[in-house]
């Protein structure tokens, strides 16, 4: 279907094309029809995260540091209306649920219905647009949050993983949780969630997304009609990049754990232009599946010896100014599993694993597996944004994977690994 506005892009594996269109006011749309599913799923994304903390506006001369999880702390008041009104239970007389998160670049805010499709797709739109802040309102929030805070640091995986970043970036943003601490916290007020707000929540900072069953002509034609009204006084934010300095060497705590968690973090030092990152984070990808995936042979080692468990486990992170490579695991031997497993990432290149067999084995899992998640509405929705560029979305992975080469696999590992810093964090047992 041919719609004003809106440009169709065709892919071989999806009955539907998708359709992209970009509004007057900066908005990106990007619609997904899929007729044969009974739910609709939107989300609605600004690029506005937990590391932009340090930031300065056409009216500011200078950066100024706002306290760590304000961009948290934001997603969480924007659900309260200023009249006091809960936004979830206005999703809900729609017979639509909504939820939201935060992440280091971006926020992004989640509806899903089988119902009344467009009015939950215009509450979504509108209530992002709105910010009313009271100091006793703010008060009440943090102790909602510092509860949230204080779970997270008794759970000793997700503190493997957040103290294990804070060796890697020392001194940055990255070190500190997502969610802020419950000092950080403390200092936030309802003025710098307001200069927050103004800052970021800016139509053109903002990407809307939805995919399921929806009428696509009469959904455009919504979502212009409302975003006519919503024009920004166009303002610019300066972003601070990532700092890299010297990582924190072997730090280790004591938790209430059965057996020692270890993770290693490897922290990429070089900045990247933003039209090569999707293939190189995905040549990164294959790599470490080739060399720590259950296909690779010394994965399978490792777990039949009993060094390893279902514990193992992998993140990679690649941005322009930052990129880290994280394995946690629970181990007996910490300290000895984690020299051999430096080993191997500095010795890649002579790998047995390496090879052109296995990494055509290592593709077809990671289509098969992408293919696969494309049944899930919910899936598509929130991951749409996760690997977002202006040329290219997660629909693009099949055909870069198709053409990555183990000359690229090696090239991206090079790169990666021959400048890099490599830290341990490890929690003990009391």
């Amino acid at each position: 279907m041919k719609l004003e506005g809106l440009e169709e892009k065709k892919y071989s594996y999806l009955q539907e094309p998708l359709y992209k269109g970009r509004l007057t006011n900066g908005l990106t749309v990007y619609l997904l029809p899929k007729q044969d599913y009974h739910e609709t799923y939107g989300m609605l994304t600004v690029e506005f995260g937990s590391l932009n903390t340090i930031f300065k506006t056409e009216s500011q001369g200078n950066f100024v540091t706002y306290p760590a999880g304000i961009a948290h702390f934001l997603e969480h008041k924007l659900f309260e209306t200023g009249e006091g009104k809960d936004i979830l239970q206005e999703f809900a007389k729609l017979g639509a649920n909504a939820n939201a998160f935060t992440s280091f670049s971006q926020t992004s805010y989640l509806m899903s219905t089988s119902e009344a499709v467009l009015p939950a797709l215009t509450l979504l739109q509108s209530f992002v647009r709105e910010a009313a802040f009271t100091e006793e309102s703010v008060e009440k929030e943090k102790e909602i949050i510092a509860q949230e805070i204080e779970m997270y640091l008794d759970e000793p995986d997700a503190r493997l993983y957040t103290e294990v970043l804070a060796s890697l970036y020392p001194g940055s943003p990255l070190e500190d949780d997502i969610a802020g601490s419950v000092e950080s916290i403390g200092h936030i007020t309802a003025q710098l969630l307001q200069e927050n707000f103004k800052a970021f929540y800016q139509t053109k900072n903002m990407t809307l997304f939805l995919v399921g069953n929806f009428p696509l002509a009469e959904t455009w034609r919504v979502i212009q009609d409302y975003q006519q009204s919503q024009m920004d006084q166009s303002s610019s934010v300066e972003r601070k990049k990532i700092i890299h300095q010297r990582v924190l060497e072997k730090r280790s705590i004591q938790m209430e754990v059965a057996c020692p968690k270890l993770a290693i973090g490897v922290r990429g030092n070089q900045e990247l232009a933003e039209e090569s990152i999707y293939r190189y984070r995905l040549s990164l990808s294959l790599l470490f599946a080739m060399l720590f995936g259950w296909t690779s042979k010394r994965h399978q080692s490792l777990y039949e010896n009993g060094k390893i468990d279902s514990s193992f486990s992998f993140h990679l992170e690649i941005q322009s100014d930052y990129q880290f490579f994280v394995m946690t695991l629970d181990s007996k031997e910490p300290i000895a599993l984690s020299k051999h497993l430096r080993k191997a990432l500095t010795k890649f290149e002579r790998d047995e694993d390496l090879s052109e067999s296995h990494l055509e084995l290592v593709k077809k899992e990671s289509y098969g597996d992408f293919i696969h998640s494309l049944n899930s509405l919910e899936y598509t929705a929130s991951h749409f944004m996760q690997y977002f560029s202006e040329t290219e979305t997660i629909f693009d992975l099949p055909e870069i994977l198709q053409k990555i080469t183990l000359e690229d696999v090696i090239n991206a590992g090079r790169t990666f690994i021959s400048n890099c810093d490599m830290t341990d964090f490890i929690i003990f047992p009391k």
